[in-house]
């Protein structure tokens, strides 16, 4: 009988920090992928006539993939390309001054709960790139 209730409470104790350090886990690698997308989209060359095709788009396979082309496996299970957000900030002359990188609406799964994170991680890195217009 004993042996029962210490099972219990160890077992539960156990699922819970399972559960806990999975759910870190995968917020990290979240993290991490937006934290090296932002820097990676401030240090692309930003072209005016098209920003989707110069930046938002390596990026975002950046934070799907891990590379800027985009790949078969995504970083994480159920995450797409509706789930990141990336936002240039210009100024009044359209040129780029900041590139951030937000995740929305992506739920974490664990073993006995899921966490809901809604626009979190973000990143934001300021532009470096050059700047050209190909179609101006």
């Amino acid at each position: 009988m004993e042996f029962a209730f210490g099972w219990t409470i160890l077992w539960a104790l156990l699922a819970g920090v399972f559960q806990f350090g999975y759910s870190s886990y995968q917020y990290n690698v979240l993290m991490t992928a937006v934290a090296n997308a932002a820097e990676l989209g401030s240090q692309l060359n930003y072209d005016r006539g098209d920003p989707n095709g110069s930046v938002i788009a390596p990026v975002t396979n950046m934070v799907l993939y891990g590379d800027i082309a985009a790949g078969s496996t995504t970083i994480l299970p159920g995450l797409t390309a509706s789930n990141v957000d990336v936002n240039v900030t210009t100024d009044e002359q359209g040129m780029p001054r900041a590139i951030t990188v937000t995740i929305g609406n992506y739920t974490l799964s664990g073993l006995f709960k899921t966490f809901s994170l809604t626009n979190k991680p973000r990143a934001t890195a300021a532009f470096m790139g050059q700047v050209k217009c190909a179609s101006c």
